[in-house]
């Protein structure tokens, strides 16, 4: 009896993503409900801008993600003053998570800086697409540890070449992207932060990747990426890796 091959194996791990492509558009400048980079953030009556706590600072708005399927959207701010990592012993508050379950533009609320951004981002639109995404080598031991064990008898020296190819035939996205859902591509080994509420693991919300158009880097040519608690959906946790 012939056996699966690799590809077969992994067929039943594909997720889809919302692939996020950034567009430099003037119209990003403008609050919306809609997912973007930059620009006015949306924001609801009783908001204020977020602050850092150790250094005084005003956060930069970094983007704001809505899937297009449901009507929810998370805005993140981000401090590039002090640049968290996401670790345990930083101080709350220098990156922010704001959840709106319901935005609309009747709900909208003009929030100013106080000062102007000088490490701000350029303002971008998106272009949302539906992509199939698979764990990467880092992150497969999360999902499936007997598809990596199968991967290490295939090759032992180099298992994830195995893999690597496996996913390119698949046809799954294979890329750093700034994604919505689906698998994170990790930049510097797999992560899986803790809900403090419950203690449970979190769920991959999000990846933001490093966006030339809007002049956004996360160190060299880094990621950060978003968990979200199943039980607790306003609680968020942020890991930033780099090369």
């Amino acid at each position: 009896m012939n056996q699966p091959s690799l590809e077969q194996r992994i067929a039943p791990l594909i997720k889809p993503a919302i692939k996020l492509e950034v567009i430099d558009n003037e119209q990003a400048e403008a609050a919306s409900c809609e997912s973007k980079i930059g620009g006015q953030p949306y924001a609801e009556q009783g908001d204020s801008w977020p602050v850092c706590p150790d250094c005084n600072n005003e956060l930069s708005f970094v983007c704001q993600l809505k899937h297009p399927q449901q009507q929810e959207l998370i805005v993140f701010y981000y401090c590039n003053e002090c640049g968290p990592w996401g670790l345990a012993g930083e101080s709350e508050g220098q990156w922010v998570s704001k959840l709106y379950p319901s935005p609309s533009m009747e709900k909208l609320s003009l929030i100013q800086r106080q000062s102007e951004d000088e490490q701000g981002f350029i303002p971008c639109l998106v272009n949302a697409s539906t992509v199939n995404t698979l764990p990467d080598w880092e992150g497969l031991d999360l999902v499936d540890e007997t598809m990596t064990k199968h991967c290490c008898e295939l090759d032992d020296d180099a298992p994830w070449e195995a893999y690597d190819a496996a996913v390119e035939r698949s046809g799954a996205l294979n890329d750093y992207a700034t994604l919505i859902g689906g698998y994170p591509r990790f930049v510097q080994g797999a992560v899986l932060p803790h809900c403090p509420q419950c203690q449970q693991d979190m769920e991959f919300f999000a990846q933001i990747d490093s966006e030339e158009q809007a002049d956004m880097m996360w160190g060299d040519l880094g990621v950060i990426y978003l968990f979200r608690c199943a039980v607790h959906r306003d609680v968020f946790k942020m890991r930033l890796q780099c090369h």
